[in-house]
């Protein structure tokens, strides 16, 4: 009877996303041709925002791992439309095995699930995507992020593309390293040198060390230039 009944959720979840579009119908067959496994997202946690955050920068994830072309993924209302039909719903969904237990009713291989935090100016993100039928942790993504919330949202998108076990793209990448100088700030302006400094390169010059004395004595930052002879 529970075989019968998963099957029963497996078509109607097929339903949904076949009968969408006739180009939807080719583009899935095609996409199940090419050995492209099927994954769900649930609603991350959220650890220091609150839940409609949380649920917003979810759909940022899942909008960038349809992006990466690499799963078929199950749209969110389609998977709110099935669980409703069960009586469940995502909240309070956090732990793994209630995950697994969402991923083997909407018939999927795979489950994605996760964590958004926040302490102070610092967000941290932790994913990973697991097998529905063994539990096991198939690939995961952890990363911290200090400065505003869009700088996260790249760090997200980076996130996907590591799930799917794919090198993130390298506009994407250029996009978290400008996001990291703009943190950081410019370099420091060197510091005059310092009277002391000023006595103590005169001093190796008097005693006889000249310019390579100086040098030493790390008055320089560069060896000086010997004169032609």
């Amino acid at each position: 009877m529970r075989v019968l009944k998963r099957s029963i959720i497996l078509i109607a979840l097929l339903n949904i996303i076949w009968g969408q579009q006739t180009t939807l119908n080719a583009e899935t067959a095609a996409q199940l041709a090419q050995g492209k496994q099927t994954v769900a997202i649930l609603d991350f946690e959220g650890r220091g925002i609150n839940q409609m955050e949380a649920a917003t920068l979810t759909d940022r994830l899942m909008s960038e791992m349809v992006n990466t072309n690499a799963v078929i993924l199950v749209e969110r209302n389609q998977m709110n439309e099935i669980l409703q039909e069960q009586g469940l719903q995502q909240s309070g969904c956090t732990s793994s095995e209630c995950a697994a237990e969402v991923g083997a009713l909407l018939g999927v291989q795979n489950m994605v699930s996760g964590s958004f935090g926040k302490l102070g100016n610092t967000y941290t993100v932790d994913a990973k995507m697991f097998s529905v039928e063994t539990g096991a942790t198939i690939r995961s993504s952890s990363k911290t992020h200090k400065g505003d919330v869009d700088g996260l949202l790249v760090i997200i998108e980076v996130c996907a593309w590591e799930l799917v076990g794919l090198q993130p793209p390298a506009d994407l990448l250029a996009r978290v390293e400008i996001g990291e100088q703009a943190i950081a700030g410019p370099a420091a302006p060197k510091k005059p040198m310092s009277k002391g400094a000023k006595r103590l390169m005169w001093t190796v010059l008097l005693l006889g060390g000249g310019l390579g004395g100086a040098y030493a004595a790390g008055v320089f930052d560069t060896p000086p230039v010997p004169l032609p002879e």
